[in-house]
C-alpha cells in the first residue's frame, strides 16, 4: 500500500499579511515530513500572485509546496483536508483586524468546520519559536484528552516539554474526572519518552484559560494548546473568539486551536 503525502494547509486570509505563516507552515512540515499548500480563502478581492519569493527565502529546507483554488467554499476547509490528507491548518491574521473587537473575522467559520487544528498567529506573533515548550491547560471536562494527544505529537517528532496547567478544584467530581485526564496522559507520555511536567494553580476550571495565558510568559513557552469549544458562542463565530483575539494582540506564542470530537486526519505515527 502507498503512502500518501500528507499536507500542512496554509489558508490565506490576505496577501499582504502571510509571512509569519509561511514561517511556521514550514516549520510543521520539516518537523512531520510533509510538503505545504497553499489556499485562498474567498475573504478578500485583491488579486496579487502568490509570493514565490518570499516563500522560496523562507522555505530553507527547501520543502515541496504548491498552490491550490477553492472552488467549493461551503465544503471548505474539510474538502481539502481530505484531498490533500492535511495535518494541520496555519492561518495569519492582520493586527489590524484582530485589534477592534467588533470586526467581522469571516475566517473562523472556516477554522470553527476544520476537522484538524489550526495554528493561529498574526504579524506580530514571533518567527522564531522552535515549538519545543507547550503548554496545555487542563479541564474537567473529556475533551481535554484531545489536547494531550496533539501535544504529544509535539513531543514525539520535535522533542518538545509539555507543560500541563491545572486547575485547583475542591469539587469532588470535577477533581476526579481532572485527575482521570491526568492519568490517561501520565501513561501515553510515559509510552512515548518525552518530558512533560505538571504546574498546580490556585484557581479554578473557570480561569485556567486566562492563568494558562499568564503562565505561558513565565515558562517562556512558544504554544499554546486550546479547544474550540471553550471559546465558541454567537459573539465569537461573527467576531472571533475575544480571549484568542487579545492573546494573539499581546503575546508571542502561535496558538494550536483544536475542534473537539472531530474525525481528525493524524499524523504518521
Amino acid at each position: 500500500m502507498i503512502q500518501k503525502t500528507q499536507h500542512i494547509l496554509v489558508l490565506i486570509q490576505d496577501i499582504d499579511h502571510l509571512k509569519v505563516a509561511i514561517v511556521y507552515a514550514f516549520k510543521l512540515a520539516s518537523i512531520f515530513k510533509a510538503d505545504v499548500v497553499f489556499a485562498r480563502l474567498p475573504l478578500s478581492t485583491k488579486k496579487q500572485a502568490l509570493p514565490n519569493q518570499l516563500i522560496n527565502k523562507l522555505n530553507t529546507s527547501n520543502i515541496s509546496y504548491k498552490e491550490v483554488k477553492i472552488t467549493n467554499p461551503e465544503k471548505e476547509p474539510n474538502n481539502l483536508i481530505k484531498e490533500l490528507e492535511a495535518i494541520f491548518i496555519v492561518s495569519q491574521f492582520a493586527f489590524k483586524n484582530i485589534n477592534w473587537g467588533l470586526k467581522k473575522h469571516k475566517a473562523f467559520k472556516y477554522l470553527y468546520r476544520a476537522k484538524i487544528p489550526s495554528f493561529i498567529v498574526c504579524d506580530k506573533t514571533s518567527a522564531n519559536c522552535d515549538l519545543t515548550n507547550i503548554i496545555v491547560p487542563v479541564s474537567y471536562k473529556k475533551e481535554t484528552k484531545e489536547k494531550m494527544i496533539w501535544a504529544s505529537y509535539f513531543g514525539r517528532f520535535n522533542k518538545a516539554i509539555i507543560h500541563l496547567i491545572v486547575p485547583n478544584e475542591k469539587n469532588e467530581s470535577i477533581l476526579k474526572r481532572i485527575k482521570a485526564s491526568l492519568l490517561f496522559t501520565k501513561k501515553m507520555y510515559k509510552q512515548f519518552n518525552f518530558e512533560y511536567k505538571i504546574v498546580k494553580t490556585d484557581v479554578k476550571s473557570n480561569r485556567i484559560i486566562n492563568e494558562s495565558f499568564q503562565i505561558s510568559e513565565q515558562y517562556n513557552s512558544d504554544l499554546i494548546v486550546l479547544l474550540s469549544q471553550n471559546t465558541r458562542n454567537w459573539y465569537s463565530s461573527i467576531f472571533g473568539p475575544a480571549d484568542i483575539k487579545m492573546y494573539l494582540r499581546n503575546k508571542k506564542n502561535p496558538i494550536l486551536f483544536i475542534n473537539p470530537l472531530k474525525d481528525y486526519y493524524l499524523p504518521c505515527s
